[in-house]
């Protein structure tokens, strides 16, 4: 046999080995596709409508399972969505690729019996709906409030029917893209330098994922662990808030791009709603530095479920309004100004009587558990404080009113 012959046989046999691992690789992606496609329609995710039976000493009988749900079935369908993140990853599918639908192909499995599991042990809990009227004198339910309840429900009812699907089609358009690209090249090396190959896959930050985070949070911690858990966020956002309206009220310019600067009528309009911003931020900073730093509290409080929901919720809800606050301002030279001034004005007034809630149900119900400050008790420290940052605020409000009323009048630019 020729050299030429001998060359001609070798790369028939390696095209063939090509060919086999190919074919090898396309069965293999054939079976995780149809594994997502199981995943995203066998499960029932919808909740009974008949009134659920919400007495205390039934509850009570169930709370194995919701420990269960919280401490054992909730984190692992996390880790295992996880798993299939990773796995999905294309870092990840590089590597080995066949070996990865291999795991992938053993993780789905888990996944299905998982939620099931989630789904049954729900429902046991909770076999119907619970009604919205309990949420306003459900505080004798204690560690079985409506709205660790509701965040269960929810869970299943609305995150799970609403994103399960969806994140399984995901996963399976990129599993038919990375056999379609595949087979247009003849190495999976070629292909994983396709310019044209850009997609990876970042489940573990997908709101389902946060969703399952948020309520296992909500089934697990103390009444108190669960705000010091929502607010930091939104702190976070009015910290950056203050530091965007000082930049909106400076007319120097950053630096030489940005050699404009904000406009006047931006400049003018957001200087007397410094102070709003201000003190929005000190009041939750103030408030979440004590909460943090309480010891040792119940798991639950006298709060009802909705007197929890609105402070769980008041940082996110005044950061969204200073947000939406500062979009007017730094636009106030693009819209016309009755539109501009009317908006903030409405915004200020949407703000203005959420705090009068806000510092009734932290007086009754998380101040008490306050150390004592400077000898004061903290329920006379923080009456006295509430009263000052009160003043403040209705003059700083009044001040801004005033000057978006006063922007409106003006004729200039």
């Amino acid at each position: 046999m020729s050299d030429s012959d001998s060359e001609f046989l070798n790369d028939v046999y390696l095209a063939l080995i090509d060919a086999s691992e190919r074919l090898e690789l396309r069965e293999q992606a054939d079976l995780v596709i149809q594994g997502f496609d199981s995943l995203g329609t066998r499960h029932a995710f919808d909740w009974p409508n008949t009134p659920a039976d919400l007495s205390l000493d039934r509850l009570r009988s169930k709370k194995d399972l919701l420990t269960q749900l919280h401490s054992n079935l909730l984190p692992r369908l996390r880790d295992q969505l996880s798993s299939l993140s990773k796995a999905l990853n294309r870092s990840e599918l590089r590597k080995d690729t066949v070996k990865k639908f291999a795991l992938i192909l053993e993780i789905q499995p888990q996944v299905s019996l998982t939620l099931e599991q989630i789904i049954r042990t729900a429902r046991d809990i909770i076999p119907g709906r619970v009604p919205k009227s309990l949420h306003r004198s459900d505080q004798h339910f204690k560690d079985f409030k409506c709205f660790r309840l509701h965040g269960l429900v929810d869970l299943i009812r609305d995150s799970f029917k609403t994103h399960f699907g969806n994140v399984c089609q995901t996963h399976r358009g990129n599993i038919e893209e990375l056999i379609s690209s595949t087979e247009r090249y003849a190495t999976l090396g070629e292909f994983y330098h396709d310019p044209l190959y850009s997609w990876t896959t970042h489940f573990y930050d997908d709101p389902l994922c946060q969703t399952i985070a948020n309520t296992t949070l909500l089934l697990k911690e103390s009444e108190l662990d669960i705000i010091c858990a929502y607010w930091p966020n939104a702190i976070e956002k009015m910290v950056y808030g203050v530091k965007f309206i000082l930049r909106l009220a400076d007319p120097r310019p950053i630096d030489d791009i940005d050699r404009q600067g904000p406009s006047i009528a931006s400049v003018q309009l957001s200087k007397p709603f410094i102070p709003i911003f201000k003190l929005l931020k000190l009041f939750f900073v103030k408030l979440f530095r004590q909460v943090r730093n309480i010891h040792q509290a119940s798991s639950f409080t006298e709060m009802s479920s909705d007197q929890f929901t609105l402070l769980q919720c008041s940082a996110a809800h005044i950061g969204r309004s200073m947000t939406h606050l500062y979009c007017h301002l730094s636009q106030a030279d693009i819209h016309d100004r009755p539109n501009t001034s009317r908006n903030l004005i409405e915004e200020i007034e949407k703000i203005i009587p959420l705090f009068t809630s806000y510092e009734a149900v932290l007086m009754l119900y998380i101040v008490p558990f306050f150390p004592d400050t400077n000898g004061l008790s903290p329920q006379v420290y923080f009456g006295d404080w509430f009263v000052s940052w009160n003043t403040l605020f209705s003059v700083a409000t009044y001040n801004a009113i005033q000057a978006a009323v006063h922007f409106f009048e003006q004729d200039g630019p």
